[in-house]
């Protein structure tokens, strides 16, 4: 019997073309200026072309045997002992005050007296705020097209220096994807299996999205 490929009719359709259009909400696990523990802030607009996506690095061990017929030795499995995930560049081509405040990399704080309004960090490259992060990948079909979410429950924000993109200035993340090992609400809890330490990716159609966001912004609260 011939192989008949289950998406036979449908693999090959101009139609499955498209552009993804992509979302970062994050939630500092401090406060930053006015941006509280329980606040998101969406980072904005991204250049064209940019992809806003992991780089995923696995580190893995073989496992071998002899082979019994004197040949070369048998790879039995392969064990992952290292994974990490990091944003390594995120350009926010329309950063606001509140973005901007997340560049610093560090949470600021407020001066007084004659500097009333005025804030102060540190120069610190390499310091990061604790962060929570949502991303969302969106894009254009007919009915009710299914998104994917990437819900990260610890990241952290680290200043990337800025870039300029059409000329026009941009401000630039590195964001590593960090291990969370809390407990997750009722609303998760059940789906617990499917959950790593680094989160989890969701596909979920249009119409159910805000009802997914409105679950991930509570999760995984600063302790």
């Amino acid at each position: 019997m011939a192989l008949v490929p289950k998406n036979s009719t449908t693999a090959r359709l101009s139609k499955n073309l498209s552009r993804e259009g992509r979302q970062v909400f994050v939630s500092p696990l401090s406060a930053v200026g006015d941006i509280a523990v329980t606040d998101w802030v969406d980072l904005g607009l991204f250049p064209p072309g940019e992809k806003v996506s992991p780089t995923n690095n696995v580190t893995r061990e073989p496992i071998r045997a002899q082979d019994p017929a004197g040949g070369p030795d048998l790879l039995l499995v392969e064990d992952v002992t290292d994974v990490t995930a990091v944003y390594d560049n995120i350009p926010v081509l329309t950063p606001d005050e509140y973005v901007r405040r997340l560049h610093l990399g560090s949470a600021p704080t407020a001066m007084t007296g004659d500097l009333t309004g005025a804030t102060i960090s540190p120069f610190d490259p390499g310091a990061s705020i604790l962060a929570r992060m949502i991303l969302v990948r969106r894009h254009k079909a007919s009915g009710d097209p299914v998104y994917k979410v990437y819900w990260h429950p610890r990241v952290a924000l680290q200043n990337n220096g800025e870039g300029d993109n059409q000329n026009k200035e941009t401000v630039q993340f590195r964001v590593p994807v960090q291990s969370f090992t809390g407990e997750l609400s009722d609303a998760l809890d059940a789906y617990a299996p499917s959950i790593s330490p680094l989160g989890a990716i969701f596909s979920v159609p249009a119409s159910k999205l805000d009802a997914l966001l409105d679950i991930l912004k509570a999760e995984a609260p600063a302790a």
